[in-house]
């Protein structure tokens, strides 16, 4: 990993666990349902930072064979995780924005 995508990755962890710590800070049900939207994208991107960040350290310790298997669960997992995250995003979305009769 070049020194670009490392300091992206942080820049994105930073990101992440700022969202994190501001969802956090609120009781969901005071949450405007567009607030509760924001939530459950920011974490399916976390999701999904997880999944890169075990298929990166999958490839750092790909010498580790019983490692690496126990990385890409997790790499499956995650991405499971986001898939769901992102489904229940946009059941949300749909739900609390009807559509006009046309």
């Amino acid at each position: 990993m070049d020194h670009t995508t490392d300091h992206n990755m942080h820049q994105h962890i930073a990101a992440a666990a700022d969202a994190l710590a501001a969802t956090g800070a609120h009781i969901p049900q005071r949450l405007s349902a567009e607030q509760l939207l924001v939530a459950l994208s920011d974490l399916a991107s976390i999701a999904g930072l997880l999944g890169e960040l075990a298929t990166r350290t999958r490839h750092q310790l790909a010498a580790w064979a019983t490692v690496g298997a126990h990385l890409n669960q997790a790499e499956q997992h995650a991405a499971d995780l986001r898939r769901s995250l992102n489904h229940a995003c946009a059941t949300f979305a749909f739900s609390n924005h009807p559509t006009t009769a046309a």
